[in-house]
């Protein structure tokens, strides 16, 4: 394996990575924030 070739495929999957988490960090703003009472005791 290139150096060449492995950048590009962990650039890539960082990417994905990051996206992954920051929709995690929409939803769970979204669901604190709209659906804040649908659990409440």
């Amino acid at each position: 394996m290139e150096p060449k070739e492995y950048k590009p495929r962990f650039g890539r999957l960082l990417a994905i990575c990051g996206l992954a988490v920051a929709f995690c960090g929409v939803l769970v703003w979204f669901a604190s924030t709209y659906l804040r009472d649908c659990c409440a005791p």
